[in-house]
Parts: structure tokens; sequence; C-alpha cells
């Protein structure tokens, strides 16, 4: 990225973010303040704690409410968001940011360096992507709007990491960034304002009357650019049931989808009320296996249930036939875009390979639990088919169904489950270096830290030129792959939707309801 590649200069905001915002202007036809929007999307989040979930139920709702230093535009660019520009060292091991100033937070009070540096200390304690600040010496603000950020080693690939919006980087208060997990008060900079989250129902937001918009940009731009809240307020609501989602739409209940189903999409392709988006590649469909709980503990046993798979069945069924099978953790036009060539990592469907490797891993038929959610369908198919398809090699599967807050406190623990099913969209998205982390430092969702995987993390994150990048990558893709720690399904698209009455809304990574309104 050209953002990345620059030395000594100043780091301002991405050549291709900039000329996204130009094209995505404010629509030609006139908008009107006012009214409440209704989202439904899938699942409750299991926490508003921004930066300590890279769940995507939360960050529809999170990223209205805060906005990180920098952030990433329409195509995924590194664009300036917080901060007015960066300047990186020549040896990329210290970066100054230079912050906007009068931004102000929902509670009134000006946002300066002292919050900044008491946001980006508390996400490296409870950061659900940490290990990305693992590089830090020291975080000092010599002024009020002057943050420095020393390194302990090379990363020129530092702004792709704090820009993810996997798990943001928001800044908060200074007050409330001293709190613990799930007690510090939802107060940001977005455009929209936390007002109460009842977990059974909804979230609702409100505008932000004293928003400061980045008028550095002619309009939105990803998940940045120049943001105007023309809605009063915006209620997330929390409907699992894809048909019940659908049919509010079609009555005018809800205003927006974050997903509809594929079914309910082609019936109501003709009708006017509705608009609708389709996004392929939205995701890439997995398994994440526990290699710290027998027997997904060893390797043999993880390889076994990757050949035991009909990946095409599962995700025909699972996607109801929007799915692209494709051997790759990086959807194509990527840089970093590499097709694993070995045919026992991707799509195997061998049972007779699966009998093999159980044999060698010594399987006595002790219980496999797969543990998956009612609230995502793909999830939820994609594990009843699989469950399937492992019985017919010999594998004692046990099928656990909970409800989405349930499996997601339960996947963190290391003991009582040995796969989970979850389909992963910003990460590929974003690039590598936010793909990694799922599987590298601490709090990989595998269970057990891999210093392959952590040793190639750090040889792509310090690599010097991108083709080295591109090399570490497929080297920790195929590590990855081979050692089974996750299964790769294929790509999978989606359709968002909303009402035709609600205007100047443009499909993306989220359901964005800035520069939104009615008519």
């Amino acid at each position: 990225m050209k953002i990345l590649a620059v030395n000594r200069r100043t780091l301002l905001v991405g050549v291709a973010g900039a000329a996204a915002s130009t094209v995505l202007g404010r629509p030609a036809f006139a908008q009107k303040a006012g009214g409440e929007a209704i989202v439904a999307q899938q699942a409750a989040p299991a926490t508003l704690d921004a930066m300590t979930t890279s769940l995507q139920a939360a960050r529809n709702i999170s990223m209205h409410i805060f906005e990180t230093l920098y952030t990433r535009g329409e195509s995924g660019s590194v664009i300036s968001a917080l901060a007015s520009d960066c300047t990186a060292s020549p040896a990329f091991d210290s970066f100054t940011f230079h912050l906007r100033q009068g931004v102000p937070f929902h509670n009134g009070k000006e946002m300066t360096s002292a919050d900044v540096k008491a946001s980006l200390e508390r996400y490296q304690k409870v950061g659900g992507s940490a290990q990305i600040l693992k590089s830090v010496s020291s975080i000092e603000a010599p002024d009020k709007y002057t943050i420095v950020v020393k390194l302990n080693q090379a990363v020129p690939g530092f702004l792709s990491f704090i820009s993810s919006p996997r798990a943001p980087m928001v800044v908060m208060p200074a007050e409330e960034a001293a709190k613990e997990v799930n007690k510090a008060a939802l107060i940001g900079t977005g455009p929209y304002q936390f007002v109460e989250y009842r977990p059974d129902s909804h979230v609702l937001l409100k505008r932000f009357a004293n928003y400061a918009a980045d008028d550095r940009f002619a309009g939105p731009d990803g998940f940045g650019g120049k943001k105007t809240a023309y809605l009063e307020a915006i209620r997330f609501r929390f409907m699992p049931e894809s048909s019940a989602r659908a049919a509010a739409l079609q009555a005018g209940e809800v205003h927006a989808l974050e997903q509809l189903a594929t079914t309910d999409a082609k019936r109501l392709k003709s009708n006017a009320s509705v608009n609708l988006y389709e996004m392929t590649p939205w995701a890439i469909q997995t398994f994440f296996l526990n290699a710290n709980e027998a027997p997904t503990n060893n390797v043999k046993f993880r390889q076994a249930v990757l050949a035991a798979l009909g990946t095409e069945e599962i995700m025909a069924i699972a996607t109801d036939n929007l799915y692209r099978l494709v051997p790759s953790w990086q959807y194509p036009g990527s840089d970093y875009f590499t097709e694993e060539q070995d045919p026992n990592l991707y799509n195997v469907n061998n049972a007779d390979r699966a009998h093999s490797l159980l044999k060698e891993a010594g399987y006595k038929g002790e219980p496999f639990t797969l543990l998956t959610d009612n609230s995502y369908k793909n999830d939820n198919d994609a594990s009843v088919i699989a469950s399937q398809h492992l019985q017919a090699v010999g594998i004692n599967v046990k099928l656990q169904v909970a409800d989405w807050p349930t499996v997601v406190a339960a996947r963190t623990k290391p003991t009582g489950w040995n796969m989970f099913p979850i389909f992963i969209g910003v990460e590929p998205w974003e690039g590598p270096f936010s793909t990694t982390t799922f599987f590298t430092g601490q709090n990989n969702w595998q269970m057990k830290q891999d210093p392959v995987l952590d040793a190639l993390s750090v040889k792509l994150s310090t690599a010097p030129t991108k083709e080295a990048q591109k090399q570490a990558f497929a080297e920790f893709q195929h590590h990855l792959m081979e050692q089974a720690y996750a299964i790769n399904l294929g790509e999978l698209g989606i359709y968002q939707a909303t009402r035709a009455n609600l205007t100047g809304y443009r499909p993306f990574r989220i359901p964005r309801m800035w520069d939104v309104s009615f008519t």
C-alpha cells in the first residue's frame, strides 16, 4: 500500500482513499434530517466494549459510536481519521501522530493526546488484537495534540495494524480507558452516541449534534471520511430468524438488513419497495479446531477432520449456493492472494484418507464436541452437514447448539469444545496482517501457541518489501492449513437490503447508517 511505502515523509490520507471519497460524495438528491431507522441484525453482541471484541455483531454498532486514529477506506486502503497525519521515522520504529483539533467526545470533552495515550495503553491490555502492539516500547504525549509511539523493531506495516476495524483501536476519554473490560462508558467521537442496550431486544443510538465531521474528505469513505448524521436515531434490533427479518423488511417494520437470505433475496427481487445489494466475496466460511483439547490436540486427528469434510456440499447448503471454492485465506484481487496447491489441504473429501489419519492418531471413539449457534444460518447449516460427514468416518460427534452469546463465551475457553464454525469477513478484506491475528500470540483461537506461526507473523510485519511480505504470508498460510488449526471451506456471498425510501445507503462491511436519510 502506497501509504506504507513512505519514508520520512508525512503519511496523509491514502491516495486510493482520497480518490474514493470524491466518488462517494453526497448524492444529488436533497437529504433530510430526522427519523429513526431500524436495522435488523442476526445476533446480539456479547459486548459493546468495542476494542475488546472482533465480533461483527458488535462492530456493526460500535463503529457508529467510536472512531480510531487511522481506519480503512472503501477499498480497504489505510486512511487517517482522528489523526490529521502521521510521520514515520526512517527505520519505521517510531510513529508521530498529530491529532485533529476541536474533536469532542459525546460527553462534551475535547479529545486530546492524553485520551489517545490512555486508549492505546488500554488496548495493549484488553484489545481484541492486542498482539499488534506487542512491539511498542513506549507511548508518549509530548503536547496536547501529539502522540509518539516508539517500537523495539522496524514495523513498516504499523498503520495497517492500527487501522484495522476488526477489533478496532477506538479512542475514548482517558477516565473511561482506565476502567476494566465492560466497565467503561460507551463514549466516543462518532456521529451517533449510545442510549441503551437491551440484550434481548435492541441497541438504541441517537444523533450526536456536536459531531466533528472530517472536512478533509468530500464525503464518507469506508469506515471514515466525512460522515453526516441525518437520522435522529438508529435502533439495531436482534432478529436471528432470517425469514422474520425478510418479513419485517417487506412490511416496512425495519429499514435495513445486515444480511438477507439468498432465497428471500430472490423472492424480493421484483419488489419495488426493497433495494438489494449482493456482496461476493463477503467472508470465508471456516471451522476453528481446539488444539488444546483431546482429540483435536492431535494434528493427525485434525487432518482427519479436514479430509472427512465434503466442502462443496457444506458450502452449497450453508450459503444457499452463493459461494466460491477458493483455497486461500485472502480474497482474489488482494496482493497477498495465494491458492494453496496441496490437494490434501483443501476440499479433500476423502473418506479413505480420513480413516487412515484416524488410525495414525490412535482415535478410540472419544467424544468430539462441535459447538454451533442458532443465530447464523450458515454456521448452523455448515455444522449440521459437517457432523454428518464426520460421523460417516467414525468420529463420535456431539453437536451442541446454543445462542450466539453462549457460544462466544464457550469458545474462548481452552476446554469443553473441539470445533466451532464462524465466517470471517473483514480480516481477509483488510489484508494478511489482520488475518494472522487469529492464530498468533497467547490469545489465538486454536488455543495453542505455535512458534512457527508467531515467527512468520513477525517476518510478515517486518519484511522490507511487498514481495517479502507475500512470501511470508504464503508460508504462514501453508503451515496453518497443514496443521489444520482452522479449515477454510470457501468464500460465501451475502445480500444486504434496505427499504427503497432509505436513501444514500451504500453496502459495506457494516450497515453504515451515516449519510443515509428517509425520503
